[in-house]
């Protein structure tokens, strides 16, 4: 039986709703929840920080929402 493309996303996008995986996929390197996603992850921003300053506004800007974000969380959560 074949799907249309419009069955066959839904079709996926149900699949992978059903799928908790805490992966970060970006582009095909895929970061996990772990400790090696947080060195991946920590990798990642010093390679940007160190090529790229015109992003760095950008990115203390992202930590310190992140930072204020999660705290806000940690409390609710509490």
């Amino acid at each position: 039986m074949k799907l249309s493309a419009g069955r066959r996303t839904a079709a996926m996008h149900d699949e992978f709703a059903q799928h908790r995986d805490p992966a970060a996929k970006m582009g095909s390197l895929v970061i996990t929840g772990s400790s090696i996603g947080a060195v991946l992850s920590i990798g990642m921003f010093v390679i940007v920080w160190s090529a790229l300053p015109v992003v760095r506004p950008f990115l203390i800007a992202a930590i310190g929402l992140g930072v204020i974000f999660g705290a806000v969380l940690w409390v609710r959560r509490r």
